[in-house]
């Protein structure tokens, strides 16, 4: 129960690592706000949205307690920032404050630079970038109040390294800006008691990397040190982490959770 009395609002919360660290941070006792453009998951295999895996209601309709957060679901588009003002607002409203916030919404593309038009290339940095910009100027002034505020940004190795595989210009270019907008925000705001951290992770099979044939197996593995390829729950216990008081004293830092990816 190491985040028992703090309320967390996670972005991109219905699928993949968004859903994995919500799900992780209310069995740690957070009182959570889901916040996603969609409530149902879109990843393979998930039947139940992350709001019904977390009230875990029987036939009777009361939750067996396995997982003992509590949890609302806010329709969110991190590209309105009324939306995300709404979701804010109603962690506040609903639980009196907000001590975590996880910019885990995001989206992907594929090709070089110029193969992208604007268009394009304008929506994948409003989702990843301007969209932790939207989110944390919401929620900073509540975070500046808790005694325990910190900011988690999913970033990737591909911030930290560039490509690992070819036409992926707009994406690589997004997560290059939220590995130093992290280090930024940290020295901004940690002095002021909210830790800012990033998250890196490597290939996560997911609603955003799937794994739809042995070959997308194997290829996936020949990145990695390991023998299985990594999945969202490996990468909430890092968020974890972060987000209670063992991450007191990491300020700016970008983790990565990668099954060994960069220094393979």
């Amino acid at each position: 129960m190491r985040l028992e009395g703090r309320v967390a609002l996670v972005t991109g919360a219905a699928s993949g690592i968004g859903r994995a660290i919500a799900i992780a941070f209310a069995r740690e006792g957070a009182s959570l706000v889901l916040a996603d453009v969609h409530e149902s998951p879109r990843s393979p295999g998930d039947d139940r949205t992350t709001l019904e895996v977390i009230e875990r209601r029987d036939d009777t309709g009361e939750p067996p307690g396995v997982v003992s957060g509590e949890a609302v679901f806010v329709r969110t588009d991190v590209t309105d920032d009324a939306d995300v003002r709404r979701a804010v607002r109603r962690a506040v409203d609903t639980y009196g404050g907000l001590d975590i916030l996880v910019n885990s919404a995001g989206v992907t593309g594929d090709g070089a630079v110029h193969e992208f038009d604007d268009e394009e290339w304008e929506r994948i940095q409003d989702v990843n970038v301007r969209g932790v910009v939207r989110c944390s100027r919401a929620a900073i002034p509540h975070l500046l109040e808790s005694d325990h505020g910190r900011i988690i940004n999913i970033s990737s190795q591909r911030g930290l390294r560039g490509g690992a595989s070819p036409r992926k210009a707009a994406y690589v270019a997004s997560k290059g800006a939220v590995t130093n907008l992290t280090r930024q925000m940290a020295l901004d705001y940690g002095p002021e008691g909210v830790a800012v951290n990033a998250l890196c992770p490597g290939p996560v099979e997911s609603g955003m990397t799937r794994i739809d044939s042995e070959e997308d197996r194997e290829r996936l593995l020949e990145g990695v040190l390991t023998d299985f390829v990594g999945q969202p729950e490996d990468v909430a216990p890092a968020a974890v982490l972060l987000a209670g008081d063992g991450g007191r004293y990491i300020h700016g830092h970008n983790l990565v959770v990668d099954g060994g990816y960069l220094v393979k």
